[in-house]
């Protein structure tokens, strides 16, 4: 999760959107007032290997901590915060006058992610065990819509598509003063292992899964209907 001080803007980071290597880049041309919340072991070391600006600013002021009686420092902002925390942070003036930013995927093809992603150290997935753990779990999905939602209704006026990162980044990066190479760039990283097998296309998964896809087309109809989405 970042906010930008100087460019007013707030990237409300998503689950299994590429989130990571969009925040990699955004950090690169982090201001030393904005906040910057911190990623895996992993992925900060890539991103101290790149030169780029490392977790700031997200902790509580130590006056606050001294109130509390704590010794450890409290993470005020972090990784995935909801919209709600934020513009509770930061105060309802700034998060609304900043321009709030996120990553919109395919939710057919983000559910197949979320499950390999969560079973990454599980030995026994199969078409069967997903099946499972989609109707059985699907409170899961939601988290996305819990980061970018308030009181139900989205607070992004700009999403970025998964799917159609060349041309939405530059869009995003003429809007808030940001290089045209933000899009080369991103492409350039990637994070995050990749934990789907081959095979495990968003097709084959739910292939003769009818029950699946309506539990998906029931909870992301929202995104269906203002993306045209569909399952392969």
């Amino acid at each position: 999760m970042i906010v930008s001080v100087p460019r007013k803007f707030i990237f409300l980071k998503t689950s299994k959107t590429a989130g990571t290597s969009f925040e990699i880049v955004l950090s690169k041309y982090a201001a030393p007032e904005d906040i910057v919340t911190p990623i895996t072991p992993a992925d900060e070391e890539m991103r101290r290997e790149l030169g780029y600006v490392g977790p700031q600013n997200y902790l509580a002021p130590a006056g606050l901590l001294q109130k509390l009686g704590l010794k450890r420092p409290v993470k005020t902002f972090y990784n995935h915060m909801r919209a709600p925390l934020i513009r509770e942070n930061i105060g309802a003036a700034v998060f609304d006058s900043y321009l709030k930013v996120a990553v919109v995927r395919n939710p057919y093809d983000m559910v197949v992610s979320r499950y390999f992603w969560t079973q990454r150290d599980n030995p026994e997935l199969s078409d069967a065990h997903f099946r499972r753990w989609l109707l059985t779990r699907p409170k899961l999905l939601y988290k996305n819509y819990k980061i970018t939602r308030i009181d139900g209704t989205s607070v992004v006026d700009l999403m970025i598509r998964f799917e159609h990162f060349r041309e939405d980044i530059p869009t995003f990066a003429r809007r808030v003063g940001l290089p045209d190479t933000l899009f080369a760039e991103f492409d350039a990283i990637r994070a995050k292992g990749q934990f789907r097998p081959k095979r495990a296309t968003t097709k084959e998964m739910f292939a003769g899964f009818e029950e699946g896809k309506a539990v998906v087309a029931e909870m992301f109809a929202q995104d269906i209907a203002a993306y045209g989405y569909r399952c392969p």
